[in-house]
């Protein structure tokens, strides 16, 4: 924040200069009180409640407690209900307002979650929605044993949300403590976003359907890079996202024919495809999807569990609904993996794909 004050429509910002205001990297509210972290210690500390400035206000200097059970550092801290999430690197504590005169807060007794926190600015609340009816806490978290995996707290118990390819491949990340947490809405979904800096791409948890998928960009040679948006939010009956690089501000929107001007890249791979053992005749691969013209989707296949890909197969969409993409005569194969991929602009869902295949005495 600057030194002097601003006028704007909300009123003036102001650095503060309290001697008790020690900086935090998170920073959570509850019951009209600011929380804080002291970086790089085992304490956190409170603001008055009703804070209003330095002047009318200030800071007490016992409005201080400390981590009471992991005796570890502590890495962030957030609010979830009425309970005060206290992240510590092995261990959550949680603190409710007892309303005391000497500190107003008091540590839940005989409950913790077992799993800390791996990177502070990885902590964000999720709306109330379908899997989490009172709302929830989602964060990059570490457990006593070392390993790395994204967590989904509620009320006092939290339990990891990361399916096994995706915890390989953040604990396979050499430094995840920058790791960078969102949620949006859109659509009917609640998306956290995990953005690490300096990965390929990254990943994304639909809390709706429970399910990951992960996002990249492209450069302007067409490689696959990290998406551009860093951090995001929503305002005015909008999604809003700010690029890592430049601070630009993009709307997010499911209408939008590109990324900012360049080509959106969308991939799908389909589950294996066994024939118990034996070889099957793939006779007919034909897509179920949203018919756009001018659009091309490149189809290829795997017959080696996903390590290598043939060479991609056009396949063009048509201009109306009643049309079925379809590839005929694809050969044999025990065990085929098909994947889409496709730029071209436009919108088009995706529902699924039918595959005809006969099982072959071999």
């Amino acid at each position: 924040m600057p030194d002097k004050p601003q006028s704007g429509e909300y009123g003036n910002l102001v650095r503060i200069s309290d001697s008790a205001f020690y900086g935090s990297c998170t920073i959570a509210m509850l019951d009209t009180f600011f929380l804080f972290v002291n970086p790089a210690t085992t304490n956190w500390y409170t603001s008055p409640a009703q804070f209003a400035d330095e002047a009318t206000t200030p800071f007490d200097s016992l409005y201080v407690a400390s981590d009471e059970t992991s005796l570890g550092t502590i890495i962030g801290i957030g609010v979830l209900g009425q309970y005060i999430w206290l992240f510590a690197r092995n261990q959550v504590e949680f603190w409710y307002d007892s309303g005391a005169s000497d500190f107003p807060f008091q540590r839940v007794q005989g409950v913790t979650v077992e799993a800390g926190c791996a990177a502070p600015y990885s902590i964000a609340n999720i709306p109330t929605c379908n899997n989490a009816p009172n709302g929830a806490i989602m964060w990059l978290g570490r457990d006593r044993t070392g390993m790395i995996r994204v967590y989904l707290g509620q009320q006092t118990s939290a339990v990891p949300v990361s399916t096994y390819p995706v915890d390989g491949a953040i604990q396979a990340m050499s430094d995840v403590a920058g790791a960078v947490g969102n949620v949006y809405q859109q659509d009917g979904h609640v998306y956290y976003v995990l953005t690490i800096p300096g990965q390929s791409s990254s990943w994304v948890f639909d809390v709706t359907t429970g399910l990951w998928h992960e996002r990249c960009g492209l450069d302007v040679s067409g490689n696959e890079i990290q998406i551009r948006p860093m951090f995001w939010t929503q305002a005015y009956g909008k999604i809003w996202a700010v690029d890592r690089d430049n601070g630009a501000i993009y709307q997010v929107s499911m209408n939008a024919p590109d990324d900012a001007g360049t080509p959106i890249k969308r991939q799908r791979a389909f589950p294996h495809l066994l024939t118990a053992g034996t070889r099957g005749i793939h006779r007919k691969f034909m897509l179920d999807m949203q018919q756009a013209a001018n659009v091309t989707v490149d189809v290829d296949w795997s017959d080696d569990r996903g390590a290598t890909f043939c060479a991609a197969q056009p396949l063009a969409l048509g201009a109306t609904g009643n049309f079925w993409p379809t590839l005929w005569r694809l050969g044999m194969a025990r065990d085929r993996v098909y994947r889409l991929t496709w730029t071209d602009p436009g919108v088009q869902a995706l529902m699924g794909a039918f595959i005809n295949i006969d099982p072959a005495r071999s």
